[in-house]
């Protein structure tokens, strides 16, 4: 057990914190865990392997994952890995590989199926078969579609087959232009088109999951069409968006409280280290407006407990677990008296006042009937409620008498929807102006400094976190895509929220390892935390460990990016603060020797070649000479590639050297027949005379240097034994003896097309 305690600690990997399948999945592992007394650790990264490099906003969000490489067993019991969503961009291969780095800790993996793995997911035949077959049977449909995923997700691969069995079972022959292969996410339209476009008469579309649904809604709007009146449209997972969206979208209930509930239980038998077998949770259609109205059979009243009971759980599924458990039970009764009452009221079982029947619907709203309802399966069940009740009735008068009553529902239902939404917008501006002053609070600092830690902690109640902790690297890591990440042997914690109280750590005691993180916050308690990752684009700077809260859910990433920038501003006042102290020596050491600034050197001190002063100087005075001589000048602009990344990786020391290389293959190139200078920090220039009668044509002369100097860079990385490649961009430009282009223009002309080089050039600088 972690750290010989005696509560299990579990950790939970998830893709995306803001995701409603996660938010879901950590609600059901953490109701779980209250029964079970045991600790929860969240590692929220992001889908392993998803190259967003040409999402300017997203490409950095690959960063998120090096999360779980703080999942060791260390500190954790056993794990729950979410990795049909987590894999859903990688191949099964990519999975696999990534699961090795927990081969040491039990693990349970959530909707995939891997070998060699105890798995819990969702039986994807029957919702999806109970879906099918309402359309086939009930609407009369034989024209389907199917938008899928990575057929390299189990899932996916599942739901297919499930798709062409049920299809085969009524003897609809499936072909392949019945199916594209989407990415489970909205931006699907792309695929979306070619199934219309091959499918124009096209009747039904089963999406692989309800993000991919939203995304044919936006294709069927683009054509004017719209889901369950044009086309009906059902996707999987039952998500909030499904209920939210116009028209409604019918899915497969999928409950992913379930998911977490039984993935707990398992993982919480496999850290005492007994065998568990892989378990399925069973799937249901639930009927909403994107797909057409069927033929119904005509159905006797229903006004049995039980029969209210089993609507009450379809209607306020969301909210049935432990936290909510005493109003649930409250909502229940009342719910049930309701509708006792209005059946008993039509059946002549009650004779009561119509009032009775208000008084019953004012009390089911006060207790949350429509702020905890999926409102679109509240009023169905009305609906149905009514039409039964209506054919009973014996006469007009009493048809009158219950459609009176029912627009009365339905008002106060509509003013009870008002007031809700009402308080949503109250609730958000409160939220708006909170996040304000998050942001405001959190650049209130003015050194780099380790009490500035502190600050960040001050103002997470908006968030209902009352305990964080800030744990952040002895220097930060350079990370790029594609690269493994190796967790860090220590962290520094710079400042603790302890029941909401801040501390600033001693430097002296700021040293952990990856077992210490959690105790070090929550001692001896029970806790539900997550681990937020840390980062500047390819800079990662620790971590933050803080309370698990369901605003986590809404604004963990905001949280993450707004730390991740103060955090930065730390480290850039702290480096500030170094440089202007030894700005101020220096300035001191001048001052005592009666140094003049206007006595520099003309030359570069580390490479050995001019200077930015020195070679505008000694260039514009050999342009000035070469044009009375009636000669031309080449220009070259010259720029080191990846010295961010070589000073980061391999240390200042190698960042140097290559700068040095540079000069000394530039001055080498133009001889006694030119100047060569270090203008900036990696930027170089250098002139070279050629005679206008000898040059045959300048792009040539240009080819000849660059390739020569690109050629002399490739020997030296083929022979050197460093670990790394240097490697240069560079741009040329000609300056004729009667063109009148300045120095300056024809260096700036050279500039452009280096920057044309160098959007080709490679990051990765490892041999």
């Amino acid at each position: 057990m972690a750290k010989n305690k005696k509560r299990f600690t579990i950790g939970v990997l998830v893709g995306g914190i803001m995701d409603d399948i996660t938010r879901y999945v950590c609600r059901g592992v953490m109701q779980e865990a209250r029964t079970a007394d045991v600790n929860v650790v969240v590692f929220p990264g992001k889908y392993w392997e998803r190259d967003l490099s040409d999402n300017r906003e997203l490409m950095y969000e690959y960063q998120y994952s090096t999360v779980f490489s703080y999942a060791r067993k260390e500190n954790v019991d056993a794990l729950i890995i979410s990795a049909g969503s987590i894999g859903c961009f990688t191949s099964k291969k990519g999975m696999e590989d990534m699961l090795k780095q927990f081969k040491d800790i039990p693990c349970v993996l959530i909707a995939s199926k891997i070998e060699g793995y105890t798995d819990v997911g969702f039986d994807n035949y029957l919702g999806i078969r109970e879906g099918m077959e309402y359309l086939i049977k009930n609407c009369g449909c034989r024209r389907f579609g199917m938008v899928g995923g990575s057929l390299e997700n189990s899932d996916a691969c599942e739901r297919k087959q499930t798709f062409i069995k049920v299809l085969s079972e009524h003897g609809i022959p499936f072909t392949e232009k019945m199916y594209v292969q989407g990415d489970f996410t909205k931006r699907s339209e792309t695929v979306c088109r070619k199934l219309l476009d091959e499918n124009p008469d096209l009747e039904a579309i089963f999406c692989v999951n309800d993000d991919t649904a939203l995304g044919l809604y936006e294709e069927l709007k683009r054509r004017g069409l719209q889901a369950g009146k044009d086309i009906s449209v059902f996707g999987y997972d039952d998500t909030l968006a499904a209920t939210k969206t116009t028209p409604t979208l019918a899915s497969v209930r999928a409950d992913s409280t379930k998911l977490g509930e039984e993935s707990l239980k398992m993982a919480v038998c496999m850290a005492k280290g007994e065998k568990v077998e892989s378990r399925v949770i069973p799937t249901r259609f639930v009927k909403r407006d994107s797909v057409a109205e069927g033929k119904t059979e005509e159905n006797g009243i229903i006004y049995n407990i039980k029969e209210w009971n089993n609507s009450f759980e379809e209607i306020f599924y969301r909210y049935c677990h432990d936290v909510m458990e005493e109003r649930m039970a409250k909502l229940k009764v009342s719910y049930r008296n309701l509708m006792d009452t209005i059946t008993r009221r039509f059946t002549g079982e009650y004779c009561g006042e119509d009032k009775a029947v208000m008084l019953c619907v004012e009390e089911f709203l006060k207790l949350g009937g429509v702020e905890y309802a999926d409102v679109d399966n509240l009023l169905f069940t009305l609906e149905q409620l009514y039409k039964s009740l209506r054919n009973v009735q014996p006469g007009d008068f009493e048809k009158f008498e219950l459609r009176n009553v029912f627009s009365s529902i339905y008002r106060k239902i509509i003013r009870a929807m008002d007031g809700q939404l009402g308080r949503i917008d109250a609730s958000k501006e409160a939220e708006n102006y909170s996040i304000k002053l998050f942001v405001q609070e959190m650049l209130q600092f003015e050194k780099g400094r380790d009490q500035s830690y502190g600050t960040l902690l001050e103002r997470l109640d908006w968030l209902n976190i009352k305990n964080a902790g800030i744990y952040i690297l002895q220097k930060p890591i350079f990370h790029l895509f594609m690269e493994g990440f190796d967790t860090p042997k220590e962290l520094y914690m710079k400042a603790a929220l302890q029941n909401n109280q801040v501390e600033t750590i001693p430097v002296s005691k700021q040293k952990r390892t990856i077992a210490d993180i959690f105790s070090d916050i929550y001692k001896e308690e029970r806790f539900e935390c997550v681990l937020l990752p840390l980062f500047f684009k390819e800079s990662i700077y620790g971590i933050l460990c803080c309370d698990m809260t369901e605003e986590i859910h809404t604004n963990g990433e905001f949280l993450i990016n707004q730390v991740s920038s103060a955090i930065k501003m730390i480290s850039l006042l702290r480096a500030n603060e170094k440089i202007q102290q030894q700005l101020e020596e220096n300035l001191a050491a001048l001052k005592e020797h009666n140094i003049e600034l206007d006595t520099i050197s003309k030359s570069d001190v580390m490479t050995g070649i001019l200077n930015r002063r020195g070679f505008y100087g000694e260039a514009e005075e050999r342009v000035k000479k070469s044009r009375e001589n009636g000669k031309m000048i080449m220009a070259v602009y010259v720029d080191m590639n990846n010295l961010k990344i070589i000073n980061d990786r391999y240390g200042h020391k190698e960042g140097d050297h290559s700068l040095i290389l540079i000069g000394q293959f530039l001055k080498e190139l133009v001889g006694n027949n030119g100047v060569a200078g270090r203008i900036g920090g990696d930027e170089f220039a250098c002139i070279m005379e050629y005679d206008e009668k000898n040059t045959d044509s300048e792009t040539e002369a240009e080819n000849t240097f660059l390739s020569t100097l690109y050629h002399k860079f490739e020997t030296y990385n083929e022979t050197s034994d460093k670990p790394y490649n240097v490697t240069v961009s560079a741009g040329a430009c000609f300056l004729r003896s009667k063109d009148g282009i300045t120095l300056k223009e024809a260096l700036m002309q050279a500039d452009e097309k280096l920057y044309e080089v160098k959007k080709l050039r490679k990051k990765d600088v490892a041999k």
